[in-house]
Order: C-alpha cells, then sequence, then structure tokens
C-alpha cells in the first residue's frame, strides 16, 4: 500500500509537466495572441504543481521513510 501512496501525485506532477512542454508547440501551431497572453500564469501554475510535488515528496521522504503506515 505504501508505493501506492504518491501515484496519483506523481501522475498529477508528469501530466504538469509534460502541458508544459508541449504549451509552445500549441502557441506555435495556433498562433494565437490569447495564448500568448496567458502564457506566464500557465507557466506560473505548472512550475507550482511541479515545485510543491517534489518539495513535499522530498519532505516526505526525510521525515517518514523509516515510519510504516
Amino acid at each position: 500500500m505504501t508505493q501506492d501512496r504518491w501515484k496519483n501525485r506523481r501522475r498529477m506532477a508528469w501530466a504538469a509537466l509534460m502541458a508544459g512542454m508541449l504549451f509552445p508547440l500549441l502557441l506555435l501551431w495556433s498562433q494565437s495572441d490569447q495564448l500568448g497572453a496567458v502564457a506566464g500564469a500557465f507557466y506560473v501554475f505548472v512550475s507550482s504543481v511541479v515545485g510543491a510535488y517534489i518539495g513535499f515528496a522530498t519532505w516526505d521522504d526525510a521525515n517518514f521513510k523509516d515510519k510504516q503506515l
């Protein structure tokens, strides 16, 4: 059960990272000014999701590695 504990969080971080990497292609393909206008906010959001996952996974590993659930 402990192996599955972070599975959905990890999937969310990977999905956000992939979306962040594909966003420039969408921007180039659509050539939309509106997508360009929200690019900054989008990347802040993606960075927050990935950073939160990395930070909390590190914190969890450091504090609860030896404890059993």
